[in-house]
């Protein structure tokens, strides 16, 4: 059982026994692929110490000397703290660089708010340049930090904190290009579900019971979004998506300007967490069954969309 860190982090590590323009930079210490890179490439590691703004000052300095360079902290802590050094270095200057989110969403569980990422979706697809991508298990994982590797962009990779199991491939179909998968069976006559990350698989669990009815879109790269997902989705009448973010700006915001984007409108139903700062403990299970994003929740919203 590997989390999805140690699965993109291996994928560097590989690249660097071969390729030392590769640099890795940490604000935080404890997944067990970081440290092997520290102590396999010291030279191509730089722990940057709880100053995540000073970080990317460093990493945009290693950017325009044209190395590779990938960030990695905690999610709260290396988008929303760091939010103007992102933007002034890699985002105005278009430099190549990947930033990797650890613990979206309430991965870090009765930590309380200020270690919850649920606005960075907002906040980091507001600036300019930026690829997001959001994994929903291990195999997408390990292709994104492929990707990553080679596409020369500025990415924001939000990964989970805990261990995702693999998706039923024989469920499914993906297309790793255009960055989204089709779960269960396409139909222009059914509900379209549109999520990513590990909520997904509360969606998943949650539309067993009515195949018939609805198939889920893991959108694993949502900035941009593929024209192609249009194309698939055109004729589609009514769109849920769900999002482990705050309201606005989130995943279904994403959906509505795509769809705009082409002069069209679709009914889509929204279900995120809350306008509220979440300060309650249990785990994130619980977390989710009280702010309405557990299996009964989702599929209670599924049923009453006709």
């Amino acid at each position: 059982m590997k989390f999805q860190r140690d699965v993109f982090l291996e994928v560097i590590f590989d690249h660097l026994k071969k390729d030392k323009k590769i640099f890795v930079l940490s604000a935080d210490f404890g997944a067990i692929s970081l440290d092997a890179i520290r102590e396999k490439f010291d030279d191509n590691f730089i722990h940057c110490g709880i100053s995540e703004q000073n970080m990317f000052d460093v990493a945009t300095g290693l950017a325009l000397e044209e190395k590779k360079v990938f960030v990695y902290a905690m999610s709260p802590f290396i988008s929303l703290r760091a939010i103007e050094q992102i933007k002034c270095g890699p985002s105005i200057m278009n430099l190549p660089m990947t930033i990797i989110s650890v613990g979206i969403g309430l991965g870090y569980a009765d930590a309380g708010p200020t270690h919850y990422a649920t606005e960075d979706f907002a906040c980091i697809r507001a600036l300019v340049g930026t690829n997001i991508y959001t994994p929903s298990d291990n195999f997408l994982t390990r292709n994104i930090a492929e990707i990553t590797l080679r596409n020369n962009k500025l990415n924001y990779v939000r990964l989970d904190r805990h261990f995702t199991k693999d998706i039923d491939y024989k469920s499914s179909k993906t297309i790793l290009s255009d960055g989204f998968r089709i779960i269960g069976e396409f139909s222009s006559s059914k509900i379209a579900i549109i999520s990513h990350g590990k909520i997904i698989h509360n969606c998943i669990k949650s539309i067993q019971k009515h195949p018939s009815r609805g198939f889920i879109i893991d959108l694993f790269k949502s900035k941009p979004i593929s024209e192609e997902l249009y194309k698939l989705l055109k004729d589609i009448k009514k769109i849920l998506v769900v999002d482990e973010q705050v309201p606005d700006g989130n995943l279904s915001a994403a959906i509505f300007e795509y769809f705009c984007k082409f002069g069209k409108t679709k009914f889509i139903t929204s279900l995120s967490l809350p306008e509220r700062h979440i300060f309650e403990n249990g785990g994130r299970d619980l977390l989710f069954k009280l702010n309405g994003l557990d299996e009964d929740s989702i599929l209670k919203k599924f049923e009453e969309i006709n």
